[in-house]
């Protein structure tokens, strides 16, 4: 057998050396709190009797929808997450006349967000809703339709916007 004489001072660098580079790895595989090509969002509404509910769409420059665990930061997986809180969300809602945008009846935050997920599809999707309650009326409105902007932002990415043009805001 071979023995060799490693001095104890290399064997110490050589590990601080190792520890040092795993810190970095992880800083920067973890850390970043960045979507990968997160450049905006379109969102779509489902009205219900006592809400609205919106499915938010991250979306790339292109407008295609970002898929689930395609990047190294995923929102849903382990240390890599994203969470709901980490958003700053704001959304503002105009009541119709004439076929045009009338009077803010709604400007706030949204209501539960959260990641979700549709049935067979893998793209990067939050869920929110704005309460029928918060929605003010607007008596000189002639429609029950609406127009609904939505802005969403991280600490690092956005603000992104999208507008929802004549979707029910009111009870019919």
């Amino acid at each position: 057998m071979f023995r060799f004489n490693v001095p104890r001072r290399l064997i110490l660098r050589s590990r601080r050396v190792a520890l040092i580079g795993i810190c970095v790895l992880v800083m920067f595989s973890c850390g970043s709190g960045v979507i990968q090509n997160f450049e905006g969002i379109q969102i779509q509404s489902d009205p219900r009797v006592d809400r609205i509910d919106l499915r938010i769409y991250l979306v790339d420059r292109n407008g295609i929808p970002l898929i689930w665990n395609q990047s190294i930061l995923s929102p849903s997986v382990g240390v890599s997450t994203i969470s709901e809180a980490d958003f700053t969300t704001n959304v503002k809602v105009y009541s119709m006349r004439n076929g045009v945008q009338h009077k803010k009846v709604y400007d706030g935050r949204l209501i539960d967000l959260r990641w979700s997920q549709e049935l067979n599809r893998l793209d990067r999707l939050m869920t929110a809703e704005i309460p029928r309650a918060f929605i003010e009326e607007d008596p000189e409105r002639d429609t029950p339709l609406g127009v609904i902007t939505v802005e969403i932002q991280t600490e690092k990415q956005g603000p992104f916007s999208d507008t929802l043009e004549r979707t029910a805001i009111y009870k019919y």
